[in-house]
């Protein structure tokens, strides 16, 4: 322990402060995940509510007593109501909605459920997935009537919930792209008119009118091979609509995209490249777009900054299994991982260390010091 007297005490202080300023910009690019939520059954996309609390749609887990049939991924998938949908609010994690649809893969566990959650006009919605041709539904999963609310948009009213549209007898009745008849309903957020939903296993982006109308938006390259899908849909500041790529085998690294969709004329561009297996995208309050990438190679996922010059910027990696990200009202990064297995799945909160207020109290506490030290000019400060 040592005695230090005023002038050196005030030096210190003014040294740390001007460490701490000095510090605060590199600081201020680190980034630290936090788990937020646990022991998620295939945790899927997540979105905030207009109560300020954090709603998971996770896809479920498998039913081994359910009918089965060949899944998207050539294995047999079994149907259940093991999906669900959890609440994370002041710190506590509900399964608020339980009993919703599942096709789980009865070799890796991994599931189509409840993929996704948006809000519009202060009201709760989630879609469905399903990863096969619709009509398995009611033929080789007929044993089960529930296995017809698969590939389904809903509305939820706490555990209140309400079928809105049958996005998979729409991929059999309209068939947008006029190749293999396939639905997969991945993600959603709210737009304009309504919902817009992207369909991996159609290859479609849709709008969907809180009435249950439902319209095709675009349609997306399968870029050699049926394995190329739309993921991750957003929209921008300038009004279009972004949607993120997951390209398929042999999941080239840099090979997928991301594109904009001119919400008056529906034409589709690319907007960037060289992205890596994107499975979700969301703009941030700093005007950047950000992708979430999932490797499908072995390697773990990242958040990725779009730059001004069309490069990007890795802002957080090792993520596992990783498929939707939300940026929050607090400007941190939340992130789904473990996601395609049952009872591991997590939430992630990722936010800048030392966060911008922290700076902010921390030199403001300097001060403060310096100040009580200069009006006790005698003073002696114990310094452990």
């Amino acid at each position: 322990m040592k005695i230090i007297g005023t002038t050196s005490a005030l030096a210190v202080a003014g040294g740390l402060a001007m460490l701490a300023a000095a510090a605060a910009p590199t600081q201020a690019a680190t980034y630290v995940g936090t788990v937020i939520a646990s022991g998620l059954d295939n945790p899927r996309g997540l979105a905030f509510g207009p109560d300020g609390a954090l709603y998971i749609a996770e896809a479920g887990a498998l039913n081994p007593g359910g009918p089965t049939t060949i899944g998207g991924e050539g294995a047999p998938a079994a149907f259940g109501t093991t999906g669900a949908i959890t609440k994370v609010s002041g710190g506590t994690q509900t399964r608020i909605i339980t009993g919703l649809p599942a096709f789980t893969n009865t070799v890796t566990g991994a599931a189509s459920g409840p993929q996704d959650i948006a809000f519009y006009n202060g009201t709760g919605y989630f879609v469905v997935g399903l990863g096969t041709n619709p009509s398995k539904r009611t033929n080789e999963l007929g044993a089960a009537p529930e296995a017809a609310n698969l590939a389904s948009l809903y509305a939820f009213d706490g555990a209140t919930t309400t079928k809105i549209a049958d996005l998979g007898a729409y991929e059999l009745a309209n068939n947008p792209t006029g190749d293999q008849i396939d639905s997969n309903p991945y993600h959603l957020t709210a737009g304009p008119g309504g919902l817009l939903v992207t369909d991996a296993g159609g290859n479609s982006l849709l709008a969907v009118t809180d009435t249950g109308v439902v319209s095709t938006v675009a349609t997306f390259p399968a870029n050699g091979g049926p394995d190329v899908v739309p993921t991750g849909i957003a929209v921008g500041p300038d009004g279009a609509f972004y949607v993120g790529q997951l390209t398929g085998f042999p999941f080239t690294p840099g090979s997928a995209d991301i594109f904009r969709i001119d919400p008056l004329t529906n034409t589709r561009t690319v907007y960037a490249t060289g992205f890596t297996n994107i499975t979700d995208i969301a703009w941030g309050s700093d005007g950047s777009l950000y992708a979430l990438q999932f490797p499908l190679t072995g390697g773990l996922g990242s958040i990725e900054r779009l730059n001004g010059d069309g490069s990007h910027s890795t802002i957080f990696g090792g993520l596992i299994a990783s498929t939707g990200l939300e940026i929050g009202p607090d400007g941190a990064f939340y992130v789904t991982q473990f996601s395609a297995s049952p009872g591991t799945g997590q939430v992630l909160r990722i936010a800048q260390v030392p966060e911008p207020a922290s700076w902010a109290m921390l030199i403001l506490g300097f001060g403060l010091i310096g100040g009580a030290l200069r009006r006790h000019p005698r003073a002696r400060v114990r310094w452990a």
